[in-house]
């Protein structure tokens, strides 16, 4: 490995350990980790335009990009890893699906990392004053004021990832994404 992409590969790292993220369903990184991040994902594309077959680089991005939640552009650069003779194993196979799943987990959902992090932290707030009233009225009223267009299209998404009142968004939307 080249000495630079070894200097790239130790900022990702100390990024993903900065982002208290898991491997699996993640969710937005910790704001301590985002300049780590966003500082390799910068420098890996510098890299690649210097050396665009280095699949280790591409391997590289892609988990920044996936860190970051940018499923796309984390799916497109594990498949050039891939045509460029990365391995092909069960782990990295394993994880091209994954990325597809997340990737139109959050095509359907139509909110972006950090509208979703803004609904928990509302929802957090409204619902420590008062319980669950077992309806989507505080998650309604957040869209209204947030999302200006396809609010049903939102309210279904969520349903279909088990936020069917105010409290499950929370847990089982907001908690899993």
């Amino acid at each position: 490995m080249p000495e630079e992409l070894a200097r790239l590969q130790k900022i990702l790292e100390t990024g993903q350990r900065l982002s208290r993220q898991g491997s699996y369903e993640r969710r937005t990184p910790h704001k301590e980790a985002v300049p780590y991040l966003t500082e390799s994902r910068k420098d890996l594309r510098q890299f690649l335009r210097e050396q665009p077959k280095s699949a280790e680089a591409w391997l590289l991005l892609s988990l920044a990009e996936e860190c970051l939640l940018n499923y796309p552009a984390a799916l497109q650069s594990l498949e050039h890893f891939l045509a460029l003779g990365g391995e092909r194993n069960k782990k990295t196979l394993k994880r091209l699906a994954s990325l597809k799943e997340y990737g139109r987990k959050w095509a359907e959902l139509m909110l972006s990392p950090d509208n979703l992090e803004s609904l928990g932290v509302f929802l957090d707030g409204e619902l420590a004053k008062s319980s669950c009233d077992h309806s989507l009225r505080l998650t309604k009223s957040w869209l209204a004021s947030h999302i200006t267009s396809n609010q049903a299209h939102v309210l279904e998404a969520l349903r279909k990832s088990g936020g069917y009142c105010d409290c499950e968004v929370l847990f089982n939307v907001v908690g899993n994404s």
